[in-house]
């Protein structure tokens, strides 16, 4: 944090950014909200006396309106402070150390954010193309059920199905369904599936290995 500070400093200097403290981002209701969530994902809350488990968010939040967020913070180890003066140092968890350079370096924010959309947008779009391959292997068998062959695709990589439901997918999950289209697409063209009937069986046969057994994908 402090090294942050100082950097932050230095770049505000240089390009006329508007001042800002790190303070004002640890006293925004908005971020301690966003930190919040940093934390559980962290596994801050894991301890069996941690009362935050049993009261959740609006026990942290309460917690930050009596107390401060740095001492909320300081109560789950995630922020502390060492020396005085000069010598004052401030540590927090690296990625909350991330919210704040977001929120004092306008590159950092617009770096991370076009990275993000990238990584996403990009997957979607590898993931689309990929389906089209793979529709167009699939254009030669007769009797292609579309619905049922995107249903299928749904249950082996969200155990579900539904509207929207790629529209939700993270990042892991995108890649795997483009790997899964690509995959399946290559086996038609070899010729190792000859028919949407076997198609069908080597997707159930998919899902069943990776759930489990848990449950058979209903027509």
């Amino acid at each position: 944090m402090s090294d942050l500070t100082a950097a932050y400093e230095v770049e505000r200097a240089k390009k006329g950014w508007s001042y800002r403290r790190s303070d004002e981002v640890f006293d925004s209701i908005v971020n301690a909200e966003r930190i919040y969530y940093i934390l559980q994902r962290r596994g801050y809350f894991i301890d069996a006396q941690c009362d935050i488990i049993k009261g959740g968010f609006s026990h942290f939040m309460k917690g930050v309106e009596k107390q401060g967020l740095k001492k909320t913070l300081k109560s789950l180890k995630a922020y502390k402070t060492t020396g005085r003066g000069e010598n004052k140092t401030v540590w927090t968890d690296p990625y909350i150390w991330m919210l704040i350079a977001m929120e004092l370096h306008p590159e950092i924010y617009a770096t991370t954010v076009i990275w993000l959309g990238d990584k996403l947008l990009l997957n979607r779009i590898e993931a689309g193309n990929m389906y089209k391959g793979l529709m167009k292997a699939i254009s030669n068998f007769p009797d292609v059920d579309y619905k049922e062959l995107g249903k299928a695709l749904n249950f082996i990589i969200f155990n579900r199905s539904e509207t929207g439901i790629r529209n939700t997918a993270t990042e892991q999950q995108l890649k795997e369904l483009e790997d899964l289209e690509k995959y399946l697409a290559m086996l038609i063209e070899m010729e190792h599936i000859e028919s949407f009937d076997k198609l069908v069986k080597e997707l159930r046969a998919m899902y069943n290995k990776k759930w489990y057994n848990i449950k058979k994908i209903s027509a």
